[in-house]
């Protein structure tokens, strides 16, 4: 009786039974743990998430707004001054070769009646889609750089560009270099070539470079490829265009309009004598501000 009574006094059993006592707490604390470090591993990833999740799981996004309304017409606003004080931009005008250059604006002069029916100057014109892009072109036609900003609206993937658009912008862009080579300023799309390097996010400005490569009588070879402002490579392609043989009968001064007057048609973003320099708006206005 008293050997039994020792034993369950003895000091291993002492610790067995504290040890029970404690384990709640010790469950209890990891739980926490587990928790905080959840709680904290949630925040930091919406803060910083990883691309692929990004990709996979993009945050919800409000439908694009009217562009009617007072808010889409402030966002286009806000917008158009967005894309003017790019650093990109400003750094292109202040290059050392700027005066071989001028800043053009295409769509901005085409009439309303055009642009209602325009795809990219219309339909797919306005917030949460496309706002006027700034062309940055060379004076001798034979290489641009085109910025343009992709909104929310423009998506395939929720929160990715559609591969289609980029396609079109593509083509688009890469065509005015090579109608601006054709003696009748008049060209169409006869081969184009198009490899995705990365997935485009929605909501940025995006650079097209583009180069012309060659010109043979009516045809006309343009490389591009587009960038994020950090550099990214997003695209590249190449292409081929043909003047038509029926060019001289066509309206080339819509396609001007569309395309962005050349130095010739409007004036350009160089400095004025008393040092003011042009700023081509998206409404086809021209303002100036001090250099």
């Amino acid at each position: 009786m008293f050997r039994s009574v020792r034993l369950l006094s003895s000091p291993g059993i002492r610790k067995l039974h504290g040890n029970t006592q404690n384990a709640p707490k010790s469950r209890l604390v990891t739980i926490t743990f587990a928790l905080f470090s959840v709680a904290t591993a949630y925040t930091v990833g919406s803060l910083y998430p990883i691309q692929p999740l990004a990709l996979l799981f993009p945050a919800p996004a409000p439908p694009p707004l009217d562009a009617s309304s007072p808010a889409g017409v402030e966002y286009m606003a806000s917008l158009e001054t967005s894309l003017l004080s790019l650093p990109f931009l400003t750094r292109l005008q202040s290059a050392p070769d700027k005066d071989q250059w001028y800043l053009t604006r295409p769509h901005a002069s085409l009439p309303e009646d055009r642009r209602a029916n325009h795809l990219t100057a219309g339909a797919l014109r306005g917030p949460g889609r496309l706002a006027t892009p700034v062309v940055w072109a060379k004076r001798d036609e034979s290489e641009a750089f085109v910025i343009l900003h992709l909104g929310r609206g423009l998506c395939g993937h929720d929160g990715i560009v559609h591969g289609g658009l980029l396609a079109t912008l593509l083509d688009e862009v890469m065509a005015r270099t090579a109608i601006m080579n054709f003696p009748e300023r008049i060209g169409v799309t006869a081969t184009l070539d198009v490899s995705y390097r990365a997935p485009t996010k929605a909501d940025q400005f995006i650079v097209i470079h583009t180069k012309l490569d060659e010109v043979k009588g009516r045809k006309a070879f343009v490389s591009a490829t587009a960038e994020t402002l950090d550099g990214i490579r997003l695209v590249d392609a190449t292409s081929m265009f043909v003047q038509p043989k029926y060019a001289s009968l066509l309206n080339k001064t819509l396609v001007a309009q569309t395309l962005g007057a050349s130095p010739q048609q409007s004036i350009t973003s160089a400095p004025s004598a008393s040092g003011e320099v042009p700023v081509h708006l998206a409404d086809g206005n021209i303002t100036k501000t001090s250099k």
